[in-house]
């Protein structure tokens, strides 16, 4: 009876035949990190500002909603669009309503950018969850900071 030997060599061929094949392959780099997509509807759950006297108001005080949409990334930047409306009490025993549209950037970096016909800013945001906080530190009159819960 005969036996064959290369039998065995047949499976430990393939394994250095593919071994092979990859050697060749130029590594796949990662994706840039990228600053988190922002877009959504987001609820106001509490605001402190000049407005609101330096106090932080929370719902039923204080009511609104902050559209997002982001239209490009380049980088660590993005950017987009916004809206805002916000009723807060008007200290004459009514509300106030403010609302106002604009563009925003927010950087991989955490810091923000807003220029709206009302509301610009500088500042920082976080994103935590389902929870945007956006503090303004300038200017000095639009210094404020937003808590937001995203729909």
């Amino acid at each position: 009876m005969l036996r064959s030997r290369s039998a065995p060599l047949y499976p430990l061929l393939a394994i250095l035949l593919a071994l092979a094949a990859c050697e060749g392959e130029d590594p796949v780099e990662p994706e840039p990190e990228r600053p988190p997509d922002l877009s959504g509807t987001y609820t106001l759950e509490s605001l402190s500002a000049i407005v609101t006297g330096g106090l932080t108001l929370t719902p039923p005080d204080v009511s609104g909603t902050f559209s997002v949409q982001q239209t490009s990334v380049t980088g660590p930047e993005a950017s987009g669009t916004t809206m805002i409306d916000i009723t807060l009490p008007d200290g004459l025993g009514g509300t106030a309503t403010l609302e106002d549209q604009g563009t925003y950037v927010n950087r991989l970096d955490g810091t923000w950018e807003q220029a709206g016909l009302l509301l610009q800013g500088l500042g920082t945001y976080t994103l935590q969850g389902a929870i945007l906080t956006v503090v303004v530190t300038e200017p000095a009159l639009n210094v404020s900071t937003t808590v937001w819960r995203k729909n």
